[in-house]
């Protein structure tokens, strides 16, 4: 079969999660070129680093696959599959990282691409944390198969990642399926249905559970590689996009407009110039993701307001409460135990 390329404006989803369809459906013996024959695709295209495929190819991958394997729970085998390895070098960042927190903002990172068919966001919700698998568009609202997928394969890389099974409750969207009774005894913890969202809830605690393989040293390098990575996997970014990319890093902080310039291959006066054209003001822009990050990390609560202050590049606590405060008309201490 000729190797092909998939190119499409609607949402994505990454070729290594045929991969996994394919690993599981092998089960059945079924041969893999009546799976992806349809679709006109070749395992050659699925193992090139990158690659990405249609969610309408996929969704209709997966119901070939229920199809020859009469086997409806396929997304919950599926999801015990995946590793964090499926994610490349985005998963080896997130596999030397300090903490699960650490790792699933990299995984936000990773999802939260223009071109994902989903977005993961978390949110505070008092001393417990919401993690919501969102769709970018109803249109391709995650069914049945997509959310049992998702939160068995989080939970499984969570597992794998930290050496322990996570106390925490799944919520997914729909009824629970009659297959399900058979998976009952592989199920990581209490799963609701009819919730009205599709991810966990957990203890905010668990945010800081350190991960087996975390390395300081490997992690700053994979954080490098990992951005290459989004850089090249999101294509076609607006300059603005890039900038927003560069300039904030979670260890790090915030980089000056001339370091952002390096990255970029250009004079810090180019850069200003460049980005006047597209109607934005550097100052403006760290300005506002200043605000973004400084409610998300106290929302999560996974540091202290000192930490978040040097972070974000504050002289002291009291100026950063003091812009706090302006942005949002509470004190950073007051945000923090608010529910989200």
């Amino acid at each position: 079969m000729a190797s092909v390329s998939i190119v499409s404006s609607q949402p994505t989803v990454p070729g290594t999660y045929v991969l996994l369809l394919i690993d599981v459906v092998e089960r059945w013996n079924v041969p893999v070129e009546k799976l992806l024959g349809r679709e006109g695709l070749a395992v050659e295209d699925l193992l090139r680093s990158g690659f990405r495929l249609p969610r309408d190819c996929f969704a209709r991958l997966i119901q070939q696959a229920i199809l020859l394997t009469g086997e409806p729970g396929i997304g919950f085998l599926m999801g015990l599959q995946m590793k964090v390895s499926c994610h490349g070098v985005i998963g080896q960042a997130a596999m030397v990282a300090k903490t699960l927190g650490e790792a699933l903002d990299i995984a936000i990172a990773y999802f939260n691409m223009p071109s994902s068919d989903l977005e993961l966001r978390l949110d505070s919700q008092g001393d417990r944390v919401r993690l919501a698998f969102a769709e970018r568009d109803e249109r391709y609202r995650l069914g049945e198969v997509g959310a049992m997928f998702l939160l068995t394969g989080f939970a499984a890389m969570a597992e794998a990642l930290t050496g322990a099974r996570l106390r925490g409750r799944g919520v997914v969207r729909f009824a629970k399926p009659s297959y399900m009774s058979r998976f009952d005894h592989l199920i990581a913890g209490p799963l609701t249905f009819n919730g009205d969202f599709n991810g966990f809830l957990f203890d905010r605690s668990i945010l800081d559970s350190p991960l087996m393989m975390s390395d300081p040293v490997a992690a700053r390098v994979a954080r490098e590689q990992c951005k290459e990575e989004l850089g090249r996997l999101g294509g076609g970014r607006s300059l603005v996009q890039q900038v927003r990319d560069l300039v904030f890093d979670e260890e790090m902080g915030f980089a000056s407009i001339e370091e952002v310039a390096v990255r970029l291959n250009v004079t810090a006066r180019t850069l200003q110039r460049r980005l006047r054209a597209e109607g934005v003001v550097f100052r403006e822009l760290v300005e506002s993701m200043r605000q973004q990050h400084a409610r998300r990390l106290l929302a999560v609560g996974q540091k202290s307001i000192g930490q978040v202050s040097d972070l974000l590049g504050y002289s002291d606590v009291t100026n950063f409460s003091r812009a706090f405060r302006r942005w949002t008309g509470r004190s950073p201490r007051d945000y923090m135990r608010a529910p989200h």
